[in-house]
């Protein structure tokens, strides 16, 4: 008789996505971190397949800051997650920045942000820098 698994798959993709994204943190300078920390993750493929690292920033100046890092971000993402071929930038405002009036249809959204007014910055990531390390 096989033995139960200790992790079903889901738990066992957030444990290793959990760890990834310490790692990848852990890789950056003090200052990178701290901006970081005001930001939220994900990875999802792209509409063409392409396997892209999102980062999503609160404010339109984190965003910039990000952005003026951008070669720090691939080289470290290159480095440590195999397969991704993309960086996002994103910026998802709070709520109080973007206008609250709803628009008719409109869709119940989180608290945290105005999905219509994000805005991202794709930055693709060269062979030549996945095979750097």
């Amino acid at each position: 008789m096989l033995s139960q698994p200790i992790f079903d798959d889901r738990s066992l993709s957030e444990s290793f996505y959990k760890a990834l994204l310490e790692r990848f943190y852990d890789s950056l300078h003090q200052s990178t971190q701290s901006l970081l920390g005001e930001c939220s993750f994900g990875m999802a493929p792209s509409p063409t397949g392409v396997k892209t690292f999102f980062i999503v920033a609160p404010t339109v100046l984190a965003g910039e800051q990000l952005i003026g890092i951008i070669d720090t971000i691939r080289d470290r993402v290159a480095a440590l997650m195999g397969g991704v071929g993309q960086v996002a930038i994103c910026i998802n405002p709070p709520k109080d920045v973007a206008q609250t009036s709803p628009t008719p249809g409109e869709c119940d959204r989180s608290s945290d942000g105005h999905p219509e007014y994000m805005m991202c910055k794709i930055f693709p990531i060269s062979r030549e820098e996945s095979t750097s390390d």
